[in-house]
């Protein structure tokens, strides 16, 4: 009777058992299955020991299509070689060559490409009103004489050149001034003339380059600049 017990309460723990392992089996299966979803876009985290499993030279998973390479990636992270393009300024006028020299190699000496032109300039150097020439130089003094009479002074008849026998009534360097005169003779009948008189003066010019990202040469430029007297400096394109 009593080896009858035992075996039965043997037999009742091997059921206990196999029934306990069972439940935990199912419950460790359920739990991966009932794992949350990842997000889109985001894989599965594989270890490398898990990796491992599969043999040592198995291959790792192959990244989406969608994703950059790795190599994309540092193309897009590596900064552009860019190329700083020169900047260009005019510098003048320069009325004496010596100047113009001197500045010139100054210039260079900071490193700037310099090229130096000559123009020609016109400039005015006067306004002249004047009466028309006469036919004789005693046909015009007797004009000045009535004009004296009318208030008129500072007349003078021209002796020579391709104005001869014209009466000026005066050579001013304001045109302000030019026109108040060339108004007086005027109310007066008098058909006068108003002439702009010019001189040509030989020009130079200088035309800089200033290499790309050389803020300090272009002060130093600007710095020099200001110790000349008439130059001045201006941007422009380059060629």
């Amino acid at each position: 009777m009593l080896k009858i017990l035992f075996l039965f309460f043997l037999l009742l723990n091997a059921v206990y058992f196999y029934t306990q392992f069972d439940d935990t089996t199912e419950l460790a299966s359920s739990t991966v299955l009932k794992q949350p979803p990842l997000p889109q876009g985001v894989d599965k985290l594989i270890l490398l020991r898990e990796h491992g499993l599969a043999g040592e030279n198995a291959p790792l998973p192959e990244a989406p299509a969608d994703k950059p390479s790795v190599k994309a990636i540092d193309m897009l992270v590596k900064p552009l070689e860019l190329q700083d393009e020169p900047s260009c300024f005019t510098l003048g006028p320069f009325n004496s060559t010596d100047i113009a020299k001197r500045s010139s190699e100054t210039l260079a000496a900071l490193g700037v490409d310099v090229k130096s032109r000559e123009i020609s300039q016109r400039t005015p150097r006067g306004y002249w009103v004047y009466l028309p020439s006469s036919k004789s130089y005693q046909s015009a003094k007797r004009k000045v004489t009535e004009l004296q009479k009318k208030g008129l002074n500072d007349l003078y008849i021209m002796g020579k050149g391709n104005h001869q026998n014209a009466i000026s009534l005066g050579l001013f360097t304001r045109e302000s001034a030019a026109n108040s005169r060339f108004q007086q003779v005027k109310k007066l009948g008098l058909k006068a003339v108003l002439e702009i008189q010019y001189r040509t003066n030989k020009q130079t010019w200088l035309d800089l380059a200033v290499p790309g990202e050389q803020s300090a040469t272009v002060a130093k430029i600007t710095e020099m600049v200001d110790g000349l007297q008439r130059a001045k400096l201006g941007q422009t394109e380059c060629e």
